[in-house]
């Protein structure tokens, strides 16, 4: 009896290790993984006219300071994040984006971007966001 009970507990760990009975497991049938290996996305179907179909009256209208307060004025930054700089250049109009954990590191990349002056940066903080552009005058201050 006791043998019989501890190849009981044995064969289904076996079972589970073995290669070919991996490949026989629903984790190799998935959607996703056939379509990684075939090279293809899979489709997504998006519900665009049942949407349409809804009447207008269901939906809740939003003030334009509801949606300006809810979304730029509502940035919530993740709690291991110091600072997000964005520099977008005048001329091309790129976007590089730059996350710190540390604000000494931060501090060094400001006063490297603040060189070119081809450059417009937008520094987010936990506590505020700052606009920095250089003006188009002679001078040449920020």
């Amino acid at each position: 009896m006791l043998n019989r009970f501890t190849s009981w507990l044995v064969t289904p760990w076996t079972q589970h290790i073995t290669r070919s009975n991996y490949q026989k497991t629903d984790i190799a049938n998935l959607s996703t993984y056939d379509s990684v290996k075939n090279g293809k996305k899979k489709y997504f179907r998006n519900n665009w006219s049942k949407w349409k179909q809804v009447p207008d009256e269901f939906f809740e209208p939003i003030a334009f300071d509801e949606i300006m307060d809810w979304k730029v004025a509502g940035w919530e930054l993740p709690i291991d994040v110091c600072c997000l700089i964005r520099a977008t250049n005048k001329d091309t109009k790129k976007v590089k984006e730059f996350v710190y954990k540390q604000r000494k590191a931060a501090d060094n990349r400001i006063k490297e971007l603040i060189t070119d002056q081809n450059i417009e940066l937008c520094i987010t903080t936990h506590d505020a966001q700052h606009y920095l552009s250089f003006q188009d005058d002679d001078e040449g201050h920020i």
